[in-house]
């Protein structure tokens, strides 16, 4: 395959997609042992689903600072202690006795995460332009789904055994910062703009449209990944289904499958469709992926619809990281990225506790009803009124 004499060819690009595989596992690889944690903890569905809340909400304050702070120091200086900080912190929930102690080094390692997420993406701006950054950022993305894919279908397994078990798979951050010091290139740095990116971005003369735009689009993107899909889902699966942890987590990990199938198909779609078009319809696929799970009556049905959510993952995800990217300078590339990640961290962290609070109240299917109906009517309206 071509993407992996890329790799080969490219050692910095290797890291950085083994950095995406270790900050994807932040959520993935929890959410279908949800269910394992609240009983082993005896806690409530909301209690248990703070373990995915305490994971993202650092990063809605963090990054933006850790984004000026690349800007000034490098990316480097900032990606290897990150890993470090992210493999120890998860790791040692595995020998912590209070969950209130689990909660702070979610929180910890959730920091973390949110500098290699913002990092990933930025590097593959910095340090590649034009087709090649398009491509890599596509396979980026499809890295990240197969590791979406993955990680609960491990994350189900190892919780069978214990609650604890998926967390020591953290720990392999570690092996990624080691060859990362050494193989990992330092992108050039304009020293000129390194105190004013961020109000150089905001008062100069690009339009804030578009940016405005891709980060409302990124909000909802991931209020739906994380409030339905890796929230609602796992517990609707439990509590209707019977299913096991390692169950949940087969057909939590199927929208992956065809989110990385369409994520790699990125440069055909924008031939077609503008990257708003093609957002639109990644929320238009969300909404009948959503309502399909709402209203089906078997696992088969549930499968499908959960396999046409994630084709809507594919045509929304990558491209607004691809748009933003090529909107960027690239002197200001890592504060509108930090944004970026800022916005996606406060989607993941609303979503979650959206969709339990909702569910207390009417259920977990009217709550999938009414999110899927949502996102379909917002993709219908925004292909419609949205050319560019």
């Amino acid at each position: 395959m071509k993407w992996i004499r890329k790799l080969r060819n490219s050692p910095a690009a290797a890291v950085i997609f083994a950095s995406t595989l270790v900050a994807v596992m932040g959520v993935s690889l929890i959410s279908p042992a949800l269910p394992a944690v609240q009983e082993a903890w005896d806690i409530s569905e909301a209690q248990a689903s703070l373990l995915l809340s305490a994971f993202t909400l650092p990063g809605i304050f963090l990054t933006l600072p850790i984004g000026l702070l690349t800007d000034r120091i490098g990316r480097k200086p900032i990606l290897i202690p990150a890993l470090v900080v992210f493999g120890l912190s998860g790791g040692g929930i595995i020998f912590t006795s209070d969950f209130t102690l689990i909660l702070v080094l979610r929180a910890i390692q959730g920091a973390a995460s949110s500098a290699i997420a913002m990092l990933t993406v930025t590097l593959l701006g910095d340090l590649y332009s034009g087709e090649q950054r398009r491509v890599l950022i596509g396979t980026n993305a499809a890295i990240l789904a197969m590791g979406a894919a993955g990680y609960p279908l491990l994350g189900g397994a190892l919780a069978t055994v214990a609650w604890s078990a998926p967390f020591a798979c953290f720990l392999l951050a570690l092996i990624v910062a080691v060859p990362g010091i050494t193989l990992l290139e330092e992108p050039q740095r304009d020293e000129n703009n390194t105190n004013s990116s961020i109000r150089a971005f905001l008062t100069g003369p690009t339009s804030m449209t578009p940016f405005v735009v891709l980060y409302l689009a990124i909000f909802g993107i991931f209020v739906i990944l994380y409030g339905a899909q890796l929230t609602a889902v796992p517990f609707l699966l439990a509590n209707e289904y019977q299913l096991s942890s390692a169950g949940i987590g087969l057909l939590v990990g199927l929208p992956a499958v065809t989110m990385g199938a369409t994520a790699m198909q990125g440069d055909r779609v924008l031939r077609s469709l503008t990257s708003f078009q093609s957002i639109a319809l990644g929320f238009v696929s969300y909404g009948i992926g959503l309502v399909g799970v709402a209203v089906a009556d078997s696992i088969y049905v549930v499968a499908g619809a959960l396999l046409l959510f994630g084709l809507g993952q594919g045509l929304a995800e990558p491209i607004t990281d691809t748009a933003l990217n090529e909107r960027a300078p690239d002197e200001f590339r890592g504060s509108i990225m930090s944004i970026r990640t800022s916005v996606l961290r406060l989607g993941t962290t609303v979503g979650p506790p959206l969709s339990v609070g909702a569910a207390a109240l009417f259920g977990y299917r009217q709550t999938l009803l009414v999110s899927g109906t949502a996102a379909f009517l917002i993709g219908v309206t925004w292909f419609t009124v949205r050319r560019q």
